[in-house]
């Protein structure tokens, strides 16, 4: 086929003549068709995932929008905060709903209709410069590709990712429509979408920049800017390249004046940018299928002696825009965040740019020619990314060392191959190269002498790729689905039916969650989404975790618990045993497993105000003591009772030296509001070695008191045999504390 001409792009994007409702319902058919096939399809994986795990982001959603529906103030356990989205706005009606498990599923099946609707967004930026069938695939590529598996997720990608294609459809046919009769009614709207943008996700501030930047490219690629730039000296050249740079300074300045992140990136770890960078967009080639991601970029370029066409040059503008937003942003957050959380692969930022790929790859297909320089540009690149980037990236190459990677599910695809087909990372590396190279070739094929003048075989070939495309993307999609419903089935087996259990039996009134000694958030995360009524998390040592306030309360010689209002006046609260004991009437228990141990909740109906009667700290939730050993502070009940207390390492298999062990009995003292240990009263002593146990029995000495067990001599099992185990922790013995009236 040869190239578009100008005439093409006007019959692709104006009407010839009014057609009747029947004529557009059936031209809508095929685009809606895609829309419900690929709905029904996430619908089906939305249903399979029985419970949120990706915390604390599904938690944090969920508590902003609870509270938008109950107040219509945003909080997070009940402290106000920003809304962050207007997600929380989109899903805060559905938790009117009773019924948890009921507004859940609800709020999934929206999810999955919001998320999939990118096709039509993606479609019609892409009829500005294809005709329908390519613009088909490209929508159905953009709904199709791995992060789709979001659309089952409580996330904000659910409504970003199909409001940014919007975005980009509205700039890139507002710059089209700029000098025709409607101009002003599309700029008005590309300025609106991208002002809003910022709201929906907070990533999305770069879409005000991407209608700036396309503006400025469309005005010079404009033919008279051409015209312009033909009087131009190697001076004048010199000059403008001053100019862009001294631009580029002064953005930089601004921005590291009014963000530290753009400092500390700019400044100290520039490196990290372009490293992290290039994970990003080597995962997301990887989860196009490469061919779609080589493709896109090369269409960036014109061909030479290309006809002039507006809306293929504003498709340029706008997609050039996109991708230096996009990725900028993508490399700087993934560099600050290896700063201050951990080293990520970022592809979740980069997504949004995909449908900017595959309309660009509908543009080379349908045309079956693509510049030369640009497509060897754009499959070195590729072939970097692929075989090298995201080879030495953090973790295991391709991070086939993990079930899903949640920041970047275009690794899905190697990663259900590697489960199911037993894919090595060298043969997965070995398949990405050759994948690269055969979409080289196969976008070259239809200018070469092979298949010239031969336009039938071309058009077969060219679908037959964009279907492998497709293929690919769904597949990879599948793929990352099965995995977050893997995840959340072994969730939900952790935590165990009935899920609302405190609900039931509280009746939706105010409850307190009171933790000790938690090392891993993920159980009390998921017992307080599926329990509304957990309105605030706390801890006596400060291990209870967010998203949300956690702070620990003050505690007055007698115990009662006191918040900044006052005494805390709680009708029921759930104990983490066997660390907490509040006064009260145990109504209900729960029993669960976190890291392979047996857990149990107490569910207490409280006495009033709230009265902790005893606690303990320094143990972790597998009963080790650490590095600042173990106290157990008890404020009533002391009086005429014993309390047993258990130092074992019968849990340690490997060599360790025998240690002393003391047991200090103490005087239990508050200072401003915070239980410690006070004057020693006696001291019991023993020892302790691998495969042994040790039980102490201590007289109460008084109606508080406190005991602390001191194991002299800790290790690190690491570094004991590092050959068997892997656990960093400074481990004292497993200690246990129980409180009898009679020995």
């Amino acid at each position: 086929m040869s190239l578009a001409t100008a005439s093409d792009a006007v019959e692709l994007t104006t009407p010839t003549e009014r057609r009747g409702w029947a004529e557009r319902i059936l031209a809508a058919l095929p685009l809606a068709s895609v829309y419900v096939v690929l709905s029904f399809v996430y619908a089906v994986e939305s249903w399979a995932r029985v419970t949120p795990w990706l915390f604390g982001d599904e938690l944090e959603l969920t508590q902003l929008a609870r509270s938008i529906a109950a107040t219509g103030h945003a909080a997070r356990r009940g402290e106000p905060h920003a809304f962050d989205s207007l997600y929380t706005y989109l899903t805060a009606p559905f938790w009117l709903i009773h019924d948890v498990g009921a507004a859940y599923a609800s709020i999934k099946y929206l999810d999955v209709f919001v998320m999939t609707s990118v096709v039509f967004p993606t479609y019609l930026l892409a009829r500005l410069v294809v005709r329908r069938n390519w613009a088909l695939f490209a929508g159905a590529g953009a709904a199709a590709i791995p992060s789709l598996a979001y659309s089952s997720y409580i996330a904000e990608e659910t409504l970003a990712y199909p409001y940014a294609a919007l975005c980009l459809y509205l700039i890139a046919k507002a710059l089209v429509e700029l000098r025709g009769r409607r101009r002003w009614r599309w700029a008005g709207a590309a300025i609106l979408a991208s002002a809003v943008a910022p709201l929906v996700r907070g990533e999305l501030v770069v879409v005000p920049g991407i209608l700036v930047l396309s503006a400025l490219f469309a005005a010079w690629s404009s033919e008279w800017a051409r015209r312009w730039r033909r009087s131009w000296s190697v001076g004048d050249y010199v000059g403008a390249v001053v100019l862009v740079l001294g631009a580029i300074f002064v953005v930089s300045a601004i921005g590291s004046h009014q963000s530290q992140e753009w400092y500390a990136v700019t400044t100290y770890y520039k490196h990290r940018a372009l490293n992290m960078g290039g994970w990003a967009a080597g995962c997301l080639a990887i989860a196009t299928g490469v061919l779609p991601f080589v493709a896109g970029l090369a269409a960036l370029v014109r061909l030479p002696g290309e006809e002039p066409s507006r809306p293929i040059r504003m498709l340029r503008c706008t997609s050039l825009a996109g991708l230096v937003a996009f990725g900028l942003y993508t490399a700087m957050k993934a560099a600050y965040l290896s700063t201050t959380f951990a080293t990520r692969v970022e592809e979740r930022n980069l997504i949004y740019v995909a449908p900017l790929l595959f309309v660009g790859t509908a543009l080379v297909l349908e045309r079956r020619r693509v510049n030369a320089v640009a497509l060897a540009a754009s499959g070195a690149f590729a072939f970097y990314l692929v075989s090298y980037a995201t080879y030495h990236a953090v973790g295991s190459p391709y991070e086939m060392g993990v079930q899903l990677y949640s920041d970047a599910l275009g690794f899905a695809i190697l990663q259900g191959a590697n489960r199911y087909l037993h894919l090595s990372i060298d043969e997965a590396r070995v398949l990405l190269v050759a994948v690269a190279l055969a979409a080289v070739v196969l976008l070259r094929a239809p200018s070469t002498r092979l298949l010239r003048g031969r336009e039938s075989l071309a058009g077969k070939l060219m679908a037959v790729a964009a279907a492998v495309v497709l293929a690919w993307n769904l597949t990879g999609e599948i793929a990352a689905a099965a995995g977050t419903v893997s995840i959340s089935r072994q969730f939900a087996d952790h935590l165990r039916r009935p899920f609302s259990w405190v609900d039931a039996v509280t009746g939706g009134q105010p409850t307190l969650y009171v933790a000790e000694g938690e090392s891993d958030h993920t159980a009390a995360q998921l017992l307080e989404f599926w329990n509304r009524s957990i309105t605030r998390v706390t801890s006596f040592d400060g291990t209870a975790g967010g998203p949300g306030p956690a702070g620990s309360p003050n505690v007055d010689p007698t115990g009662v618990l006191l918040w900044n209002e006052g005494p805390s006046r709680y009708r029921y609260a759930v104990e983490s045993r066997p660390c907490v004991e509040l006064a009260g009437r145990r109504v209900a228990e729960h029993h669960y497993s976190m890291a392979n141990l047996e857990q149990t909740w107490w569910l207490v109906e409280l006495a009033r105000p709230n009265r902790v009667v005893a606690t303990c700290t320094g143990i972790s939730p597998d009963g080790w003591s650490g590095a600042t050993d173990s106290q157990y502070l008890r404020f009533s009940g002391g009086r005429g009772g014993w309390v047993k207390v258990v130092v074992s390492r019968l849990a340690w298999s490997g060599p360790s030296d025998p240690s002393p062990v003391h047991v200090l009995v103490a005087a239990l003292r508050v200072d401003n509001g915070y239980p410690s240990r006070g004057r020693v009263l006696r001291q019991l002593d023993g020892t302790i070695d691998s495969g042994q146990q040790r039980v102490f029995w201590v007289r109460s000495p008084a109606e508080r008191f406190a005991i602390q067990v001191v194991v002299d001599k800790k290790f690190v099992p690491a570094e004991v045999d590092p050959a068997r185990f892997s656990d960093t922790r400074q481990l004292g013995a497993q200690v246990s504390y129980t409180f009898v009236r009679r020995r």
